[in-house]
């Protein structure tokens, strides 16, 4: 079996995150076409859109552009790597911060912070990576060995 055992549906994303994203749509799907990664709206229910790949260093790595919903009119965004190890159940990641983007700001703007944290991701090594996290017994549930891998082989490779 190589799809995941949960199949939980989130709940449904509300108007005023649908349409924060939707004004930054055309410039977060060049961005993520020129550079060969695949976007993923709200994933597992949250107000986010995650332009993942998998790393050549190994494990997976997502550019996180978040709606901050105290305020609605900016967009957090975020750089992560992570690589897991599904036989220890454990996880060593690394994520920064990379800027807030105002949604009154530019395509250029928003183009720029994302190449920032693209940027950031790939001069990331194994060593800045944090200790191992876990154990997490819920991926056995989830998951099994083979859908774990094919989650990682379906991301486009940098």
């Amino acid at each position: 079996m190589t799809a995941p055992l949960n199949l939980r549906r989130p709940a449904p994303v509300p108007d005023e995150i649908t349409e924060a994203f939707r004004a930054v749509a055309p410039t977060v799907e060049g961005f993520a076409r020129d550079q060969g990664l695949i976007i993923e709206r709200y994933r597992q229910g949250k107000a986010a859109w995650e332009l993942r790949f998998a790393r050549s260093a190994g494990g997976q790595a997502a550019i996180v552009l978040s709606y901050r919903e105290r305020t609605g009119h900016v967009l957090d965004v975020s750089a992560i790597w992570w690589v897991d190890d599904f036989e220890a159940r454990t996880r060593r990641l690394r994520s920064e911060k990379i800027a807030v983007f105002e949604r009154r700001g530019t395509p250029a703007q928003l183009r720029d912070r994302l190449d920032t944290a693209l940027a950031r991701i790939d001069a990331w090594r194994t060593s800045d990576l944090g200790p191992p996290h876990g154990p997490y017994a819920t991926w056995a549930r989830e998951h099994t060995a083979d859908s774990f891998r094919a989650e990682l082989q379906r991301l486009p490779r940098r």
